[in-house]
């Protein structure tokens, strides 16, 4: 009894895990990226101007730079861009 009883609940288990190994599942993940075209500069100009002081052997830099530039975007639309930029240095 003991060993019809032992094949019985072997031949379950056998059959439960090829159910379970016959089981899958998959999963995917897709991802799309867009990169928008950057818009042609149609002119630009640039200035800078540097001013050096000394003041007890204490070097101080100090630039700034303008930039002025003009896009045209992909409907045509034109837009203007100005950018001021200081910097200072000190030694």
């Amino acid at each position: 009894m003991i060993k019809s009883w032992l094949v019985a609940t072997t031949a379950l288990a056998m059959m439960t895990g090829v159910a379970v190994a016959q089981t899958s599942s998959s999963s995917t993940t897709s991802t799309h990226t867009t990169t928008a075209v950057p818009a042609p500069v149609v002119g630009e100009s640039s200035s800078t101007t540097t001013q050096r002081t000394t003041d007890d052997g204490v070097v101080t830099d100090k630039t700034k730079t303008y930039t002025k530039g003009t896009t045209v975007s992909p409907s045509g639309d034109t837009s203007t861009t100005q950018r001021t930029t200081n910097s200072t240095t000190v030694r």
